[in-house]
């Protein structure tokens, strides 16, 4: 698919191909990355073709003008639904002169991702308090407030299905358990790295989840084996959960999601030490539908990989075992030899998985990244 920079090049060199580069439907969703030219006339470009969805990601914008996010927005007022502006640089290309410039003109906005560009509570209560049908927001990395974050609830609250707010330091546990009461219909919520959480608050918060799918708790040290018990218990529809990096869950997590979430797709408990062959085994017995599992500086070893290799075989796609310090090569080449639809393998820091060459002989379509140094990393392909 043509990129729509290189769509802009094409519609310059004569006058049909900027008939054909002109066409609408080429224009509805506007996805531009790692471009380090963006000024003013693409924005006004961009803003004429009337997208109803715009990313912008890790893009430099030096010399954008508040002018040039005015045209933009107001030009593709009544069309833009969904606007994700992450990984940003310049002195107008941040989150808060987003958000304030486009929440003058789109009130029609129904998603919005403005995640580590620097965002305040000034822009996004502009955005909060200028569009109506708001139902997804992600802010990870930006500098949320409880004052923001109340406002969104009190104006958003039954209608949001999508909060991601990851590394909000300044979020207070009481703003938490609001969240949690007036927020019943959430189905992603990304509260990892958000030190105020305490225990009693999960508690509160977790039961009242009943239509989560998607759950991310990083780093969250008051995560125990009784919170996950209270996620798997009370949240029937989650298929991806993410505990990473969470020092008191064990075991004994795992085997509760193996009871209560056997359809789960995607499981992350990397960096859970406590986590051990004991857990992988219920989990490989159990959720047979299991796609993605990173179990990354945890205990797994030889036994637990060749559970995976005999009862995951079937739905198995990704697979991280980095600093997993008791595997074996025969473990490896088993799961490599059975799961026909495997597409990823990490073993970073797997220093007794010496050859990988024998691995991309029993499977051609694994990639494999081995090793600390990318220069030393082995990527196998079909």
């Amino acid at each position: 698919m043509i990129s729509h920079k290189d769509l802009s090049k094409v519609a310059q060199t004569c006058r049909r191909f900027h008939r054909l580069a002109d066409d609408k439907t080429l224009w509805q969703v506007v996805q531009i990355e790692n471009s380090v030219s963006l000024n003013d006339n693409w924005l006004s470009s961009i803003g004429r073709h009337c997208p109803q969805s715009l990313t912008l990601y890790r893009c430099q914008g030096e010399a954008i003008t508040d002018g040039g996010l005015d045209d933009l927005f107001s030009q593709c007022k009544d069309s833009l639904k969904e606007l994700n502006i992450t990984s940003c640089s310049g002195p107008k290309l941040n989150g808060n002169s987003v958000l304030v410039h486009c929440s003058r003109h789109c009130i029609n906005l129904k998603s919005a991702d403005i995640s580590w560009t620097g965002a305040t509570d000034t822009g996004i209560k502009s955005l909060v308090n200028a569009c109506p049908s708001l139902q997804s927001l992600a802010v990870s990395g930006c500098q949320m407030t409880d004052d923001a974050l109340n406002a969104l609830v009190k104006g958003h609250g039954k209608s949001l299905n999508r909060l991601e707010m990851f590394g909000c330091h300044a979020l207070s546990a009481k703003c938490m358990r609001s969240l949690a009461d007036e927020c019943p219909n959430l189905k992603v919520l990304n509260i990892g790295q958000i030190p105020k959480i305490t225990d009693i608050c999960l508690a509160h918060m977790i039961p009242r989840f009943k239509h989560l799918t998607w759950l991310n708790v990083t780093g969250l040290n008051v995560v125990r084996d009784r919170t996950v018990h209270y996620i798997a218990r009370h949240c029937p529809k989650m298929d991806s959960l993410i505990l990473s990096s969470c020092p008191l869950v064990t075991d004994v997590s795992l085997v509760e999601i193996s009871m209560y979430l056997p359809t789960i797709r995607y499981l992350d408990v990397s960096g859970c030490r406590k986590v051990t062959d004991t857990g992988v085994q219920a989990i490989a017995l159990t959720c047979h539908h299991l796609q993605y599992l990173d179990l990354s500086s945890t205990g797994a070893a030889k036994r637990g990989v060749c559970l995976l290799a005999n009862y995951c075989s079937r739905s198995l796609e990704c697979l991280k075992l980095s600093f997993c310090k008791a595997l074996s090569e025969d473990s490896v080449k088993k799961l490599c030899r059975n799961c026909k639809r495997l597409k990823l393998l990490h073993l970073y820091g797997c220093h007794s998985i010496r050859n990988v060459k024998d691995i991309r002989e029993i499977n051609h379509k694994v990639e494999v990244h081995h090793d600390l140094s990318l220069s030393t990393s082995y990527q196998i392909r079909e």
